[in-house]
């Protein structure tokens, strides 16, 4: 056996355990994950705030693919089901879901930060945008539109040489890989940095105009909340930004090689190898949120506990 068949073959071998490993991980850390985040910002003195409605939508859709998304790629993986290679439908179905949906989740992320940056400008009319009825609208704006323009992977995608991929050497491959790298990544993630500066410069200058997350008269403690949310949703920023990176460029990289028929085997290793990491860290990333975000602040870890307290209160009156 040659030096390179070994290398290729211990390239998909680690990869194949790394990624199996992750994989579950992500499911079990984010499925309770996700439920928590779920308990806190469903809590009655968060219901009215913009910000935790978008973050709430973001939720839902992480839960969605940790438990659909990230089970298939596993089967594919790790357990010799050969699926999407075989049915034109599974094919066009599991990539229209393993793009669109967690670009939506990058979308409602984005909107999240939007809304702190509407909430602490000094300008009035800027502030009346950062309101429950305007987060309602444009959430159903962003599913309606992130779903029709990724309509397109519904159609192109095929099985082409036995394998479920876009059309090779045509003008739809270099769309495709513009769309992944502008509109799915690039664009909203550039809009997250831009607007998280603007953000932390206007909560900078006026923290006592702020729209506070509960009614009332303003405190010291509605600012401490209110500087903790913008914290909590800068740092989901973070995390997405970079791990999808590595996700987008493993994936650009296969989609413009596709009809490379002339690859060796090291090559075809080390960029499945890039593929399934840069699949399992970008997903990963929605099992994080609660643990590196809600959890970390104290605000909304009080707020967690005090749910969880009084659903345990609840449930234990119904047994009795």
């Amino acid at each position: 056996m040659s030096s390179n068949s070994t290398y290729a073959i211990m390239l998909t071998s680690t990869i194949g355990y790394i990624s199996l490993y992750i994989n579950f991980i992500t499911i079990i850390a984010g499925t309770i994950g996700g439920i928590c985040n779920l308990i806190t910002y469903s809590a009655p003195r968060l219901r009215k705030n913009a910000c935790v409605f978008y973050l709430l939508c973001a939720t839902i859709l992480e839960i969605f693919s940790i438990l659909i998304i990230v089970p298939t790629r596993i089967a594919l993986d790790s357990f010799g089901n050969n699926l999407e290679n075989q049915s034109i439908l599974f094919c066009k179905l599991r990539y229209f879901i393993s793009i669109v949906v967690p670009k939506l989740v990058t979308y409602y992320i984005l909107l999240a930060i939007v809304d702190r940056c509407l909430a602490t400008s000094s300008n009035v009319r800027i502030r009346s945008w950062s309101q429950l009825k305007v987060a309602h609208q444009s959430s159903m704006f962003v599913l309606i539109i992130g779903t029709i323009t990724g309509i397109h992977i519904l159609v192109f995608y095929n099985i082409f040489n036995a394998k479920c991929q876009v059309p090779a050497g045509n003008a739809y491959t270099i769309f495709f890989a513009v769309y992944l790298v502008v509109i799915v990544s690039l664009l909203p993630h550039t809009l997250m940095f831009i607007f998280s500066l603007i953000t932390f410069r206007n909560f900078k200058r006026t923290r006592q105009r702020i729209i506070p997350i509960v009614s009332g008269v303003y405190s010291v403690r509605t600012k401490r909340s209110d500087s903790q949310l913008i914290t909590l949703v800068v740092i989901q920023v973070i995390i997405s930004s970079i791990l999808v990176l590595l996700r987008l460029g493993s994936y650009t990289y296969s989609t413009l090689t596709s009809g490379n028929l002339n690859k060796n085997a090291n090559e075809i290793a080390a960029e499945n190898f890039a593929l399934k990491l840069g699949f399992s860290l970008y997903y990963f990333s929605f099992a994080t949120s609660f643990y590196f975000s809600t959890l970390t602040r104290k605000f909304f870890r009080n707020i967690f506990c005090k749910r969880v307290r009084a659903l345990y209160n609840f449930f234990q009156h119904l047994i009795n």
